[in-house]
């Protein structure tokens, strides 16, 4: 598909597209077999009729219609791809002749897009560091783990207790009658590990091998099986063995039984340095996402309301899609929750706000610092990620850089992946303390002053630093 982008007045550009002409055929084709479905031909049955004996039927201005409503869209989203532009509205599509059979079909859209982004500044920002500190407990409670998966068990000659491995018969009834899935035999199970309900595990906590006790209680209201939610029920329960953990000794040979160390110290080194890289991580995506929020405070171009409108679209969309995957529909959520439809869109404005206010933020960058991805820059990070996922790493180029769209897509995301890191790079480091502190100054009315001051050294994107960096 060709597709040449012109800039027009107002944020607003031209694409001129030509689908080639085997998309045109398929096109028709799609349209004749959806019409045969529901055209009746004297001497066919419906949906057995030729093409072209339908196509005479319908007549070919139906045939067209049909062929552009199912496909223009799709042609159109696929320019957009193709084209990298961020559209905020619904285009105005236009074309001089119809699509023919055999033939490529031109066509225009003109669609307003965002506007071109403008910060303040990008570099020197500040971004919250949280302390990489391994706690001496973690380390304790992961020697602790360990111990435990070497611990050996011996029969304990008193009632159960949590941490305790108990062997139980157990039978559950409602109503006097067994319920599916209420019962076992010789079922083995670690008391205060949550595998059990929590009513039955303290039923049971305090029984001997060989006692049997009666447990009664209601089921949780949020049992799985809805049949019993909320149901007074009863199991009877057989103790039939009761074991308590053996802990080994806190020495080097517990390092040698649960790792390839000799010692416990060489143990626990690695325990920690393991605990720090962890903590590293979760140390640099908070530091990521506060410099990314305080980059977002630097966007001066206001955020259109039809890209904010898109955004909380998509949202709302993934929000009814989570809750319909946990079998809940919307009407029953906000009847629960107590919300209207317009106070659930209210609430979900300022989270689509904030991101639209990042994205723009992050685009910004990008022009600002030129940042060009190529297909060789693409293909070599599909690689990795291929590699990391132990895919093929050619069948993963195959699939998706065939696709203009989709190459154009991940060429636009890494362009921003490399406009975020420039700015993470030049941020400075404030620790919780500081953020917090400054937190409890700012005012709107600073923010505004701040602002005001800094309107005679605006900076927009392709016109170098700004005079005070």
């Amino acid at each position: 598909m060709k597709t040449q982008v012109s800039e027009l007045a107002d944020n607003r550009v031209r694409l001129e597209v030509e689908v080639p002409a085997t998309d045109v055929d398929h096109a028709f084709e799609h349209a004749l077999h959806d019409l045969s479905g529901s055209v009746r031909v004297p001497g066919f049955r419906k949906g057995k009729a030729p093409a072209a004996m339908v196509a005479r039927q319908v007549g070919r201005q139906t045939v067209v219609e049909e062929a552009l409503r199912d496909h223009l869209t799709g042609w159109y989203s696929r320019a957009v791809a193709v084209a990298g532009i961020d559209p905020v509205d619904r285009p105005t599509i236009d074309w001089s002749d119809e699509p023919v059979e055999g033939s490529p079909f031109a066509f225009t859209a003109d669609v307003d897009v965002k506007p071109r982004p403008e910060l303040r500044a990008y570099k020197g920002l500040e971004g919250v560091r949280t302390p990489v500190e391994v706690p001496e407990e973690a380390i304790d409670e992961e020697i602790e783990r360990l111990r435990g998966t070497v611990a050996e068990l011996a029969p304990a000659e008193r009632g159960a207790e949590p941490g305790d491995f108990v062997v139980i018969d157990f039978q559950g009834t409602l109503d006097g009658e067994p319920f599916e899935g209420g019962g076992g035999t010789d079922y083995g199970v670690e008391l205060g590990a949550g595998r059990l309900i929590d009513e039955l595990e303290r039923g049971i906590t305090g029984m001997s091998a060989g006692d049997r006790r009666e447990v009664e209680f209601s089921m949780p209201t949020d049992y799985p099986a809805g049949d019993l939610a909320g149901k007074q029920v009863s199991f009877q329960v057989d103790m039939k063995e009761v074991k308590r953990r053996i802990m080994p000794d806190l020495d080097d040979e517990l390092a040698m039984s649960v790792s390839e160390f000799d010692t416990l110290e060489e143990l626990r080194a690695d325990i920690r340095e393991r605990f720090r890289g962890v903590i590293q991580e979760q140390s640099d995506r908070v530091f990521r996402s506060s410099v990314l929020d305080s980059l977002a405070r630097e966007l001066s171009t206001p955020v259109p309301d039809a890209l904010v409108q898109n955004r909380m679209a998509d949202l709302t969309r993934s929000m009814i899609n989570d809750l319909r995957a946990r079998g809940i529909e919307l009407d029953d959520y906000l009847r629960v929750t107590g919300q209207s439809g317009e106070q659930l869109v209210a609430a979900i404005r300022p989270q689509a706000e904030d991101a639209v206010r990042k994205d723009l933020a992050v685009e910004a960058v990008v022009l600002a610092e030129d940042i060009q991805v190529t297909d060789e820059m693409v293909e070599e990070w599909v690689r990795e990620q291929a590699l990391e996922a132990e895919e093929d790493p050619d069948q993963a180029i195959e699939r998706l850089l065939g696709d203009p769209a989709v190459r154009t897509a991940l060429r636009t995301d890494l362009a921003l992946q490399k406009a975020l890191d420039i700015v993470v790079e030049n941020a400075k480091e404030i620790t919780p303390e500081q953020a917090e502190a400054k937190e409890k100054l700012w005012t709107p009315e600073k923010e505004s002053a701040a602002s005001g001051a800094k309107s005679s050294s605006i900076w927009t994107p392709g016109s170098g630093e700004p005079a005070d960096r």
